[in-house]
């Protein structure tokens, strides 16, 4: 099958229009592609300069990074004109007044895993040693001819590998390395997207709780990401109707009236850390969003 546009986009660091669902994402265009018109893309610039006054301004000692203006598609494939065209502008807030300590975890995580490979150096140099000595020997034998000789050799490599491995992982220092980064690290990017008119939206994992936030959205869940290594949480909050789908997902419902430029639904993704992000969703001006929303 063919690569389909579906809507062709421009993209800017933090503004993104999006192009058609994954789901369709490998369709053919069979119509063909238009420009979209003048009052077509001034209908989703509206919109999209609204959603940028619902989003939060930087906290204090955070910057935002990509605070450009909306962009829109700019044409569309006509196989997918009646039906809600996607779009979608994001923020992205970056903390400046942490770089201390940030610099400091980071050269602490460094000398511990220097310290601990410092300890371990003398029995790897021997391993390697021991490693290069077989390796001549390997080398003599092939030279002789005696092959067998030579493969029997690369027993005594697995063992002195193994060896090795062992050493490398003995004892804590990496969780003790990765703890510093962790928290040094932690809490120093929110991220903000909210999507017009998405084809669906996914659980991001297990862990999906339900939560309440104002606006009165049709459905509203958090989760963590701790196990992947940072403290770093999220949320999704929805607007309009969507259907329940069998995977737990939803998928946004179409509705004939609306116009495919106008908003049928709207998905907001917040990212930041787990201790912030219930703040970052209260200053978020959710009415405003479930305003933009096609009755």
């Amino acid at each position: 099958m063919g690569s389909m546009k579906c809507i062709a986009l421009t993209a800017s660091l933090g503004v993104l229009a999006l192009g058609t669902c994954a789901a369709r994402a490998d369709a053919p265009c069979n119509r063909g592609y238009r420009d979209t018109t003048v009052a077509e893309r001034a209908t989703m610039t509206r919109i999209l300069e609204s959603v940028r006054r619902a989003l939060p301004p930087a906290p204090e000692g955070w910057v935002i990074i990509n605070d450009d203006p909306p962009t829109v598609p700019a044409n569309l494939c006509m196989d997918f004109e009646r039906t809600p065209w996607p779009y979608q502008y994001s923020l992205t807030y970056r903390r400046t007044d942490k770089q201390a300590e940030m610099d400091a975890g980071t050269r602490a995580a460094a000398e511990i895993m220097k310290a601990d490979l410092e300890k371990k150096q003398p029995r790897l140099d021997a391993i390697q040693a021991k490693s290069m000595a077989l390796v001549k020997q390997q080398v003599a034998l092939m030279e002789k001819g005696d092959m067998p000789g030579a493969l029997a050799l690369n027993e005594q490599m697995a063992v002195l590998q193994e060896e090795g491995r062992r050493i490398m992982e003995e004892g804590d220092a990496e969780e003790r390395s990765g703890a510093i980064m962790k928290e040094a690290w932690r809490d120093i990017e929110i991220g903000v997207s909210v999507q017009v008119n998405p084809w669906s939206e996914s659980p991001v994992g297990a862990d999906d709780t339900a939560i309440t936030v104002a606006g009165s959205p049709t459905a509203a869940y958090r989760w963590d990401s701790r196990d992947a290594g940072s403290y770093q949480g999220g949320a999704t909050v929805l607007f309009g109707q969507w259907r329940t789908m069998s995977h737990g997902g939803r998928r946004l419902v179409v509705r004939s009236h609306v116009p495919a430029n106008f908003p049928h639904g709207i998905s907001v993704r917040v990212n930041a850390d787990e201790k912030r992000l219930q703040s970052v969703l209260g200053s978020i001006d959710f009415a405003a969003l479930a305003g933009l929303v096609a009755p």
